[in-house]
C-alpha cells in the first residue's frame, strides 16, 4: 500500500503543470501555426524527431517552445511525437 501511495505522489509531482491540457490529443493546424510560419521549420522538426538536429535553427526552436502540449503528426517517419519531446530536443540544442 505504501508503495502505491509513493508512486501516486511521484506521478502527481512529475505531472505537467498545465491543468486541463491533454498531452495525448493531436495538434491542430492552429496549434502548429508557429512552426508552419517559419520556412523549413516543420521539416527540421520532423528530422529532429529522428535524431537529426542539423537543420533546427534558433528561430525554429523558439517556435517549438510556443507549441501547446499535443501530439504532432510527422508521418511518414513516425506516426506522432509529443511536443514535450520536441521542446527537450530544442533545449538540448539551444540551452537558455
Amino acid at each position: 500500500m505504501l508503495l502505491f501511495v509513493l508512486t501516486l505522489v511521484s506521478i502527481l509531482v512529475c505531472k505537467a503543470s498545465e491543468a486541463g491540457q491533454d498531452p495525448s490529443h493531436v495538434c491542430s493546424k492552429t496549434d502548429t501555426s508557429p512552426i508552419d510560419n517559419i520556412p523549413g521549420c516543420f521539416d527540421a522538426v520532423r528530422l529532429a524527431a529522428d535524431a537529426d538536429t542539423r537543420w533546427l535553427s534558433s528561430d525554429c526552436c523558439k517556435a517549438v517552445r510556443t507549441l501547446p502540449y499535443c501530439l504532432l503528426v510527422i508521418f511518414p517517419t513516425k506516426l506522432a511525437v509529443n511536443t514535450i519531446t520536441l521542446r527537450n530536443i530544442c533545449i538540448k540544442k539551444f540551452p537558455g
